[in-house]
């Protein structure tokens, strides 16, 4: 087994894999470690993010495996290591074809000689709600499940790979990112929009950079420290809903006041945000309020030491990423906020 060498990111066009990318770039003066070549899987290598990625040192490469297989195999034949990056709120990512991206992504791994794999997921089977079916039975008739299908491709990964090259890096709950999406109705309404149940409800969140941090952290050290492991990385704190939407107002200065609705109202202002009922959906998911009646109560909520385990460092509150004066800007731009 190669234990380091070259690292390929998949969906680096995407917020996460973007992000990653970054802090691979970084990490090695950081830890004082010898730089590995970086190279990012976009669909457009002309974008603002390809070509910041390319200034920074990564080798940006134009790929798309639903469209080209081989071209895939032949890029990651370059590589040691696969961050595999599977961003639903990317535009060529579908309820449909997400099991299908994940499966071709893993067999041109393989194909492609890879020695170690580090899915990155929003789901832990730690929390299990709806069994993921059998891989078979998923390209016959798709999963109106996102959790579905990431466990799915995630089954699919382990039974390709061995145990020991493989690494789970899972992110549940709320990305402190994804909250950016209620921007224009904080704009306008000087409130937070949550469901009018459940608001004394636990959440897990993390953060973007916690994430990309712990990824790459695990990426530049040798295979056989986290080969066979899954990580859960979680923020310092556990938050009410109702303390989600204190936290975000507070961090941006303004009077705490939370509009209650039904879920479908709910549905509507991420769709009008995102422009995507799809993207509106996953999000919902990962927040465990699609199905409240079915699925909230039989979550399971904790604080993990992961990422402090992995980084040394603890992860970042949400009122500190609030805080934040770049990310206070971003809530009160006019621009239109755009996930991928």
């Amino acid at each position: 087994m190669i234990e380091k060498g070259p690292i390929f990111v998949s969906g680096a066009d995407g917020d996460k894999g973007y992000a990653i990318v970054k802090k691979l770039l970084d990490t090695p003066n950081l830890l004082h470690l010898n730089p590995q070549p970086v190279y990012a899987g976009v669909i457009d290598t002309k974008s603002t993010s390809s070509r910041e990625m390319s200034s920074l040192g990564a080798m940006v490469l134009d790929l798309n495996i639903l469209e080209s297989f081989d071209k895939v195999v032949d890029a990651l034949k370059k590589a040691v290591k696969l961050v595999l990056v599977i961003d639903p709120l990317n535009k060529r990512m579908t309820k449909k074809n997400l099991f299908q991206y994940g499966k071709l992504l893993i067999d041109a791994a393989k194909a492609a000689n890879i020695q170690h794999v580090i899915f990155i997921t929003p789901f832990s089977k730690l929390d299990p709600l709806t069994p993921p079916s059998t891989p078979l039975r998923a390209e016959k008739q798709p999963s109106a499940s996102y959790r579905s299908q990431f466990m799915l491709v995630q089954t699919y990964l382990v039974s390709v790979f061995s145990k020991e090259t493989t690494t789970i890096l899972c992110y549940p709950g709320i990305l402190h990112q994804h909250l950016l999406v209620f921007k224009d109705y904080i704009q306008q309404h000087n409130a937070f929009p949550l469901p009018n149940k459940h608001l004394e409800n636990s959440v897990e969140s993390s953060n973007l950079d916690d994430i990309a941090r712990a990824a790459a952290y695990i990426a530049h050290s040798p295979t056989s420290r986290h080969g066979g492991k899954e990580y859960k990385l979680t923020g310092p704190q556990l938050l009410t809903l109702r303390e989600v939407s204190s936290n975000v107002l507070h961090g941006l200065g303004r009077s705490i006041q939370v509009d209650t609705m039904d879920v479908y109202r709910l549905k509507e202002i991420l769709t009008e945000s995102l422009r995507s009922q799809d993207h509106a959906d996953f999000l919902l998911e990962i927040w465990g309020l699609q199905k409240q009646k079915q699925l909230l109560g039989r979550r399971r909520f904790e604080i993990t030491r992961d990422l402090e385990a992995l980084t040394g460092k603890s992860g970042k509150t949400l009122l500190e990423y609030i805080q934040d004066d770049n990310v206070s800007t971003h809530f009160q731009s006019s621009q239109r906020i755009i996930l991928s």
